[in-house]
């Protein structure tokens, strides 16, 4: 199992513990109410319309619900390319201590390295 493989197997874990704690009736889907209980619990505070206009584009099957696969579908896609974009800033600042390029961080990398961090703050 490749790094993203993983990382996208722990998003799935997480985003079904989510989606089933705002899902109130355990039917496997959320409603308008649900999904915005959901979205404000995540820090958003979409409007009525925005609402309105999220569901119609989250419901693939059109039946006025959103189910897991359909939450999965919309979010997933982001939330890995935002992984992604954190791994690669991850890769830039460990190249960054690892001054010779060999794939290590050593001690005296990492001293100078905070010597050199010290002296811009």
């Amino acid at each position: 199992m490749t790094v993203m493989e993983t990382v996208q197997s722990e998003q799935l874990k997480q985003l079904k513990d989510i989606f089933m704690r705002f899902d109130m009736d355990s039917d496997g889907s959320l409603t308008q109410l649900e999904l915005a209980a959901l979205l404000r619990a995540l820090g958003l505070k979409p409007t009525g319309d925005q609402l309105h206009i999220l569901l119609a584009d989250m419901d693939s099957n059109s039946n006025g619900l959103v189910e897991f696969d359909e939450l999965v579908a919309l979010i997933l896609p982001d939330i890995s390319e935002q992984v992604l974009v954190n791994q690669e800033q991850l890769m830039e600042a460990f190249r960054s201590f690892d001054c010779d390029g060999n794939g290590y961080i050593t001690a005296a990398e990492l001293a100078g390295s905070m010597a050199i961090i010290g002296n811009w703050f």
